[in-house]
């Protein structure tokens, strides 16, 4: 399996906090695409917690379990970019 590298700017902010929270050891959640699916997945998680065939179900799924366990929910886009943050 090849893996997509992107070339991203270390000091952007997002970036900073996602690294600053893997750190601490916060769950994060990510929503994440693969192939023609799209994924949830704890951060840290070697395999994703469910599997989508869309973002927008894979958002409202990743959404649920994010407000109840109170952590951060990243929004990846097609590219792999984070395209939104929501915090619970």
């Amino acid at each position: 399996m090849n893996k997509t590298l992107y070339k991203t700017n270390q000091n952007h902010p997002q970036i900073k906090e996602y690294k600053e929270a893997v750190e601490k050891g916060e769950q994060n959640y990510h929503v994440l695409p693969r192939g023609n699916e799209w994924i949830v997945k704890r951060a840290g998680a070697s395999k994703p917690s469910q599997v989508f065939g869309t973002q927008s179900e894979a958002a409202v799924y990743a959404t649920s379990v994010s407000q109840n366990q109170g952590t951060v929910l990243f929004i990846h886009g097609a590219d792999g970019r984070i395209v939104d943050r929501k915090d619970y």
